[in-house]
């Protein structure tokens, strides 16, 4: 038995190494290249400054993501409450960040492509690039929300409890309270996830739909006239790839997270929480090789850099 538990450790360990490497590597360089045009021009365009907010707080949340994996599924390494309830406020708060600043980045998309005759369109289209820094802004501001209702909420349980020594006496008594912890987590994360999610989905849904009809009616009348041909088709279907798989990567994210938090009943074997946590922890570095890929100047950077890797060795 402690063999088999030593080795799915070890297997867990090696799993979580490479998401984080692989997080932190890409997110890293978003940042990175980002900063450095910034440095150089003293300005970054309202798509940029989405994207390295989005890529910072991804980047943070690989570090605290694989400490909070190893909270959840061997939470008797967490002998006080306090430093379970840091490690799970800290999480919340740049998890929520993340969720967010994607849901701007899908605001962003929707504004900047579809295409409505709505006067409310219209306005935003005008109005996006100055309003990008108060998204930002008022995700942050939301995210602190949520955070503080859930260190408040879990200090006043940690007052009630019928032991509130910092120590935790026996195993059962520790995993009440982290039981208890959990599902306060999991109601704060479920609630304050709506919002954000609510924007998420309805912009991209919007931006799907437009992209499709545009990419529809351009087929259509290059059906009508053969000799009709319109550069821009492919770059509306590339677009349109991303922006769907953008919407699976964020909703399988939601979901996992949400489900890795939550003590139900039928996700209590361990193998299934295993499962959501490396999900989550994908989802970090997954989307940002989708964003390097679709973005030229970054996807540009990255080939002289893997070139220069090239010449060198």
């Amino acid at each position: 038995m402690k063999k088999s538990l030593a080795t799915a450790f070890i297997f867990y360990m090696i799993i979580s190494a490479i998401e984080f490497s692989v997080g932190v590597v890409v997110n890293g360089y978003i940042v990175a290249v980002n900063c450095i045009d910034w440095a150089k021009s003293r300005t970054l365009t309202s798509y940029d400054k989405i994207i390295t907010s989005l890529a910072l707080s991804r980047f943070c949340l690989q570090f605290f993501m694989t400490d909070y994996s190893l909270f959840k599924l061997y939470s008797h390494l967490f002998v006080r409450f306090q430093t379970a309830q840091l490690y799970i406020a800290i999480w919340l708060f740049i998890n929520q960040m993340s969720l967010c600043f994607a849901s701007c980045l899908s605001v962003f998309y929707c504004v900047k492509i579809a295409t409505f005759n709505q006067s409310l369109f219209s306005w935003l289209k005008l109005k996006i690039s100055k309003l990008v820094p108060w998204l930002l802004l008022g995700s942050v501001l939301y995210c602190l929300v949520t955070t503080v209702a859930f260190t408040l909420f879990s200090y006043s349980y940690c007052l009630s409890s019928h032991n509130s020594t910092d120590r935790l006496s026996t195993n059962s008594t520790m995993s009440d309270k982290i039981k208890n912890l959990m599902e306060l987590t999991f109601l704060i994360h479920s609630v304050g996830s709506i919002f954000p999610l609510i924007v998420f989905i309805v912009s991209s849904v919007l931006l799907i739909i437009s992209l499709w009809r545009h990419i529809r009616k351009m087929n259509l009348n290059s059906d009508l006239n053969p000799n009709f041909r319109n550069p821009s088709t492919d770059a509306h279907v590339r677009a349109l790839k991303s922006v769907v798989s953008f919407f699976i990567v964020y909703n399988i994210y939601y979901v996992a997270s949400t489900f890795s938090i939550g003590n139900i009943s039928y996700l209590n074997a361990e193998w299934k929480m295993r499962v959501f946590l490396f999900i989550s922890a994908a989802y970090p570095s997954v989307h940002s090789i989708i964003l390097i890929l679709g973005n030229p100047k970054l996807k540009l950077a990255s080939g002289k850099i893997l070139h220069s890797i090239r010449t060198i060795m």
